[in-house]
This record gives structure tokens, C-alpha cells and sequence, in this order.
């Protein structure tokens, strides 16, 4: 296909030789999960989030199965990377971000980048790319880049642990603030990070498949203790008066941004959660982490998500690049899966 030819955005833009000249200001490649070393090289001295290295990467593409690079944009002004993985729908590609809070991370001047994210897409015949960005790392180069294809309708919540937390209580519920406190002064927290990987590899799945967790999100004992073995991991947990560790939280320490991941508890541990999650907080300000970003719920405005805003998480907009590289492939593939290719909500429309 010419490049003249190439449509590269939901709105029909040619791209033509102006995309040829930017890509050429960025060189771009593909690290499989096979290349650990080279995965790691390109993301030094970025600022990144768990979900941008190679461990956590490839420990939850044990689950989807799909394939998965780190996408790499560099030139000698600058540099961006992206984890990715590729699905297939009727025999044409799209492409998403690995469960986490991945997207961009960049340094350095990066205006090319969409012209040469573009060409590698025409390269290899994407459909369309659905890209959830972190709202605290993203680059601010990418919302004017991706101005057309940058959607925000997904809240999550950040706590920065830069301020002493006897601020940080201020932003706690007023409501919820006595009951934790009580809690923390009768909480009998597990400090030992082996007796908590066991407790969380033991206690997640039944965990989640009580709670009907998405497929993504259904981890397997291994998988559990995969994820809470990482170099960047960090668990906490409390026990009850017999000793037995009834609520863990799995959390994670890069420097940059730490996050909240996952959760795994008893029945009689379910109480836990808030005190538990505050107990991390602590824990990762200690460590030097900047900010932790608590995520959403499973639904916006839910349960889990009134949870973390009464810590005091601070609600914050998650920017979405979604993005048409082919409207006919597109709009095809959505009469053949009955939906409409203009529909709002889930993108791309033909998964919905």
C-alpha cells in the first residue's frame, strides 16, 4: 500500500508523505516477552509504572494468551515506549494495553511519535488500537497528538505520597476516618512477605471467582504467587486473633508511581480492606514511592471505587486512545458482529 494511500485515523486523515517525514524522526521496534534483557534496556531511565516492565507483562500474559511486545519509538531527540498485545477478531488485528495502567511513557522531544506509531500499525495491518494511558505518567505531548482519538470516561483515584500522611488524613471521609483509625490501633498486621505470597496465592482465586471477576482478572494459585513474588511487589496483610492471615493486598513500588493491583481476603477478612489499603500507603511512602494510583471499580461510581475515594483518593480522568486505522475493516467487522460501528461505550464496538 502506498502511503499516500493510508487512512490513519477514524476520520479518514491521509497521512501521505507528511507521515513518512515524521516517522522518519523515530525509528520503531518491537521487543517480544522473549527478549527480557532488551525489554528492560529500552525502559531505563523512564519513568514507569509495574505495568510497563517485563515481569508483571509477562506474568499476565499467562492469562490472555496473547501476543505481546513493548512498542518503542525513538530518535535522537527522544524516546517513548508501550507494552501492547494483539488480538485477532475474524482474522484481522487489533491492538490493546496489557492489563495495568501502561501506556506512553516517554522522555525527550517525541512529536513524531504518532506518525511513526501510524506506519508501524499500517505495517502490520492493525484495525484499530485501544490504548488506556496512566494518567500519571502519561507525556503531555500525547494528548496533543492523539487530540482526535483521546477519550476520558473512566475515574480512578490517586493518592500522592509526597504529602506527610497526617495531611493525608484530611482527605480521608470524615465518616470513615474514627472507624479506621480505630481499626489501625487494633489491627495486628503480617510484615512477612513469603507468609503473605502464600496466604494471597491461596486465598485469590476463590476470591475472585466468588466475586465473578472478569477472565482477565481469574489468576490461578501460581499465577497469584507469580505476580506477588516480583522484585517490584509489595503485599500487606493482617491476621486475626487465631493467627490466620485474613485479608492481603497486593501493591507495587516503582519509584515513579506505585499502584494498587489486587486484593484477596476471607470472608471474615472483608472488612479489612480500607485499613489494609492504608497500611500500603504507608508502607510505599516509606519506600520513597511518589504517588499511588488506587485505580477505579469494576463499575464506575460502585462500591470499590466510593472506597477509594473515602481514603482519599483524589478522582482523576484516565486518558483512552481510541483509535481507527482502517474505517472500512472497521465498520465490517461490526456489521458482521450485529453492532453498530458507531455505537458508544465499548471500543472496538465489535467485542461489545
Amino acid at each position: 500500500m502506498q502511503a499516500s494511500q493510508w487512512k490513519g485515523s477514524g476520520k479518514g486523515k491521509l497521512w501521505g508523505l507528511d507521515l513518512l517525514k515524521g516517522a522518519r524522526l523515530m525509528q520503531t521496534r518491537l521487543i517480544g516477552l522473549d527478549d527480557p534483557a532488551g525489554w528492560n534496556a529500552a525502559l531505563d531511565g523512564l519513568p514507569h509504572a509495574i505495568a510497563h516492565t517485563h515481569e508483571f507483562v509477562s506474568c499476565m500474559s499467562q492469562v490472555t494468551k496473547d501476543e505481546t511486545f513493548l512498542f518503542v519509538a525513538e530518535s535522537a531527540q527522544g524516546k517513548a515506549v508501550c507494552p501492547i498485545s494483539e488480538r485477532s477478531f475474524q482474522g484481522h488485528t487489533d491492538v490493546y494495553t496489557p492489563y495495568g495502567f501502561g501506556g506512553f511513557v516517554a522522555t525527550g522531544d517525541i512529536n513524531g511519535l504518532r506518525d511513526a506509531w501510524t506506519l508501524m500499525a499500517q505495517e502490520r495491518a492493525y484495525v484499530a488500537a485501544y490504548l488506556m494511558q496512566n494518567p500519571v505518567l502519561m507525556p503531555r505531548e500525547i494528548e496533543a497528538l492523539w487530540s482526535d482519538d483521546l477519550r476520558g470516561d473512566r475515574t480512578i483515584y490517586t493518592v500522592d505520597l509526597k504529602v506527610p500522611e497526617a495531611e493525608r488524613w484530611t482527605d480521608v471521609s470524615r465518616r470513615k476516618r474514627p472507624q479506621l483509625r480505630q481499626w489501625l490501633e487494633g489491627a495486628a498486621p503480617v510484615t512477612d512477605q513469603q507468609e503473605l505470597v502464600t496466604a494471597f496465592a491461596e486465598l485469590y482465586p476463590a476470591f475472585a471467582k466468588e466475586r465473578r471477576m472478569a477472565s482477565p482478572y481469574l489468576l490461578s494459585a501460581p499465577q497469584a504467587r507469580d505476580l506477588a513474588e516480583l522484585a517490584n511487589a509489595l503485599l500487606v496483610g493482617v491476621q486475626n486473633d487465631q493467627g490466620q492471615i485474613t485479608c492481603v493486598a497486593l501493591m507495587s513500588t516503582t519509584p515513579a508511581c506505585g499502584d494498587y493491583l489486587f486484593m484477596a481476603s476471607t470472608p471474615e477478612g472483608d472488612a479489612d480492606g480500607l485499613g489494609v489499603l492504608w497500611l500500603g500507603l504507608r508502607e510505599l511512602a516509606e519506600r520513597g514511592v511518589a504517588t499511588c494510583n488506587l485505580g477505579g471499580g469494576i463499575r464506575e461510581g460502585d462500591g470499590v471505587s466510593e472506597m477509594k475515594r473515602r481514603l482519599g483518593g483524589q478522582a482523576q480522568t484516565t486518558p483512552i486512545i481510541q483509535e481507527i486505522f482502517d474505517e472500512a475493516r472497521y465498520t465490517s467487522l461490526c456489521e458482521a458482529a450485529g453492532v453498530s460501528h458507531a455505537q458508544g461505550g465499548y471500543f472496538p464496538a465489535y467485542y461489545a
